[in-house]
């Protein structure tokens, strides 16, 4: 009788510690997430946000996440109009502040629900970046990317017309010296690049230089800029052709994937672009781009949230990309490891991603931001 008591006390603490244990180490059913996400990436994150999704899908095995690119932001418009609000599938898309505000959309349906995510992370972003998405006391979006602005120089070349990289402090710098390059190369060596996006760049810093410089109306503002690129273009200082020589350019983390591939014999520096005048500031970042969540979906919060979390802070993943000059991201822990001094491929001093993330934690806030991208859509449509 002894040992039948001494089985059943045996057993049942065997039991206990049993359930216990299926309950400590086994996910309860409430807790894991399930639903479907369908994101809307561009190329240069799309590799990054394929890989996350695979993986989380491998720890999260209820829930199913498709990762296509977006080719044109009315996809975004469509989405929002074809019923998908009520939809099982919750859509998340890569985008800008500036192109989200020319969809013209109903902000409110955009805005971040309660900014939980936004305020549990905000100390992990940049102020100036956490400043982009917010639209007063409400937010739109969580940062993905960003573009802090470098001032790419070509040393070696500049060195050749008898200059160091430090007399190129100011734009009167750029334009003196300049002027002396372009003349002494017969007119073929213009000192800073406009094409394409370093154009984009160039005009985007200009402006937002103009902006910090004092307490400026719109038109002020937008009139300076203006006068400054027809100085910049009268004096001979920008290439505006495709393939045309040049040995400076205005340009974020694509600069670096771009000299980096060069096959020809040169070398680059990077660091602050120049300011409007001596000891002004020379931190600016133009726009990154944000993950917007198109239809709030109630059922699948809980996903949402756990998946934008874990690509935004999945910083082993992010700095290998980063490192290949895909994309720049958002959150500053990324760069809390010296990957990012490691050397790169016709690159001389600092590391770009060094000097980068510098320019990306110092960026100052920009005190007035709808009157920003006011001015950038009203000098954009001047110029297109």
């Amino acid at each position: 009788m002894k040992n039948k008591i001494k089985y059943a006390i045996v057993f049942s603490i065997l039991l206990l510690i049993g359930i216990v244990s299926i309950n400590l180490f086994q996910p309860n059913k409430e807790q894991q997430v399930r639903g479907n996400i369908e994101l809307l990436v561009n190329e240069n994150s799309y590799e990054y946000l394929v890989e996350c999704a695979n993986n989380f899908m491998k720890e999260n095995d209820r829930t199913s996440i498709s990762v296509k690119k977006l080719e044109n932001y009315n996809h975004i418009i469509n989405n929002n109009s074809d019923g998908s609000t009520k939809s099982k599938i919750s859509s998340i898309a890569q985008i800008d502040r500036f192109s989200f505000d020319k969809l013209k959309l109903d902000n409110y349906e955009y805005y971040n629900k309660d900014d939980k995510l936004l305020s549990e992370y905000a100390k992990n972003f940049s102020k100036y970046r956490v400043a982009q998405v917010k639209y007063g006391d409400n937010s739109i979006g969580i940062p993905l990317t960003s573009r802090p602005l470098a001032f790419y120089v070509r040393e070696d070349l500049l060195k050749s017309y008898g200059y160091e990289r430090d007399s190129l402090n100011t734009w009167d710098d750029i334009i003196r010296i300049g002027k002396d390059i372009h003349e002494k190369s017969n007119g073929k060596i213009f000192i800073i690049n406009a094409t394409d996006q370093d154009y984009e760049d160039l005009m985007d810093l200009l402006t937002m230089e103009t902006l910090s410089d004092g307490d400026k109306s719109i038109d002020a503002v937008k009139s300076e800029v203006q006068a400054m690129m027809k100085k910049l273009e009268d004096n001979n200082i920008l290439n505006l052709q495709s393939g045309g020589e040049f040995l400076a350019r205005i340009s974020s983390i694509n600069a670096m994937k771009e000299i980096a591939a060069l096959d020809v014999p040169c070398t680059w520096s990077v660091n602050n672009v120049p300011s409007l005048k001596p000891g002004a500031n020379k931190f600016f970042s133009s726009e990154g781009d944000n993950l917007l969540i198109l239809n709030q979906n109630s059922e699948n919060d809980k996903l949402i949230e756990k998946f934008i979390t874990y690509v935004i802070t999945n910083n082993k993943e992010a700095v290998k990309y980063v490192k290949e000059g895909k994309f720049f991201s958002s959150y500053l822990y990324t760069y809390n490891t010296k990957d990012i001094e490691e050397p790169v491929k016709n690159f001389t001093g600092k590391s770009p991603l060094v000097v980068l993330s510098n320019i990306e934690e110092k960026t100052p806030i920009i005190s007035n931001y709808d009157e920003y991208i006011k001015i950038k859509q009203e000098i954009r449509a001047n110029t297109n």
